[in-house]
């Protein structure tokens, strides 16, 4: 039997209790490819990062995703976050980096006050807006951009250096982002 992606309701409802003991291992494996995304199509690729060749349009990301952010100022996709002690988003600023200890990116334009706003916390961006800058620099830190740029990144060296990742397509405007590892601060 094919393996059947199901609706979040018709998974619940098969895994309710099984009081009865009727789940089969066609459901477990009706269940395994509806909750994998598709980026996971060969086996042992549950720990794989995201794959910039999956990504084939611009203005999307993969990766560790926040939903129902809140956001307390104004943005637009791609723009570097920092999150308050209010537990709110706003654009990042490179001169308080230090005093900006959790850093995100926009995954749409949002206004302040907006309460459904997505931040990519770790993955894969691909902006076609980059290409031109990134243009030539594969493998090169992406950084938060000047203190006059709240927000905006760029692919050249600011003076305060906050790097947020790095250039995994030069053509296209694909970079990792990875705030973990990177040098906060100038």
């Amino acid at each position: 039997m094919a393996d059947t992606q199901r609706t979040r309701a018709a998974i619940l409802a098969l895994f309710a209790d099984n009081t009865t003991g009727q789940i089969s291992a066609q459901d477990l494996r009706d269940f395994v490819v509806t909750v994998m995304e598709s980026e996971f199509a060969n086996p042992g690729d549950f720990w794989k990062q995201p794959d910039k060749a999956n990504l084939a349009t611009g203005d999307t990301a993969k990766g560790w995703i926040d939903y129902s952010c809140l956001i307390d100022s104004g943005c637009s996709f791609g723009n570097a976050l920092a999150l308050t002690p209010s537990n709110t988003w706003r654009p990042a600023n490179a001169s308080q980096s230090v005093c900006q200890p959790c850093l995100g990116l926009a995954l749409g334009s949002y206004a302040s006050g907006e309460s459904q706003a997505q931040v990519l916390r770790r993955g894969l961006i691909y902006h076609s807006a980059f290409s031109a800058s990134f243009a030539g620099k594969i493998g090169r830190p992406v950084y938060l951009a000047s203190a006059n740029s709240v927000g905006s990144i760029t692919a050249s060296v600011p003076t305060n250096s906050v790097v947020l990742g790095v250039i995994a397509d030069d053509t296209k405007g694909k970079w990792f982002f990875d705030p973990e590892w990177s040098v906060r601060g100038s």
